[in-house]
């Protein structure tokens, strides 16, 4: 698992999702949560860097030293069962999008432009600027995900969470990409209406 949670990380510093080394991941196993360390590069760990903690304690299993942003991967582990993958980046449009003016705290921060983007992240809920690496922060994400898949943390990033890496990564992807298109079209494009939202999720036809 170790391994895979690394390559992970290399494709995401290879599709510019993070920089430097911002961002963070961490996925789910029997009662602990492997995540990356602190004030590493994504685009070049290796697997014996990883990090285990215990999900109810946040003690340090074994060596290593984790990111600083564990309290939020914990948080999220400890507000929903299903969760089994959290990532947490940086990536340029989204970050652009935390840092607009006119977000207000606890609503949605952008329309919804295409059906997949509506269909999988529904409405991307603006967390308040709190302290990266702080309880308070970790407190606020995790009260968001109660509800939602992803939320957008003021002047910082996004974070999403899913049944494994994969759909957690898609989450991040899919916000990135729409707020691509929000950024691009001055907020002036055309998004989709609520009743093109809520047929997303209506069958055709009798079983």
């Amino acid at each position: 698992m170790k391994s895979e949670l690394v390559e992970y990380c290399k494709t995401m510093y290879a599709t510019g999702l993070v920089s430097s080394s911002g961002g963070n991941v961490s996925v789910r196993c029997e009662g602990t949560a492997l995540i990356t360390p602190t004030g590493r590069s994504l685009r070049n760990l290796r697997p014996e860097e990883i990090v285990e903690i215990d999900i109810a304690s946040g003690r340090v299993i074994g060596e290593g030293k984790p990111s600083k942003e564990a309290t939020m991967h914990l948080a999220a582990y400890r507000s929903r069962d299903d969760v089994r993958a959290v990532v947490h980046v940086h990536s340029p449009c989204a970050v652009s999008l935390s840092c607009l003016k006119d977000l207000v705290d606890g609503e949605d921060a952008m329309p919804a432009y295409t059906p997949g983007y509506a269909a999988r992240i529904g409405r991307l809920l603006v967390v308040p600027y709190l302290r990266p690496g702080s309880s308070e922060l970790a407190k606020e994400v995790a009260g968001f995900l109660r509800s939602h898949d992803a939320v957008l943390l003021r002047n910082h990033g996004t974070l999403g969470v899913g049944r494994d890496l994969d759909s957690a990564l898609n989450i991040v992807e899919d916000i990135e990409a729409n707020a691509r298109i929000h950024i691009t079209l001055g907020g002036t494009g055309r998004a989709l209406c609520e009743d093109e939202r809520r047929s997303l999720f209506r069958r055709e036809g009798g079983a």
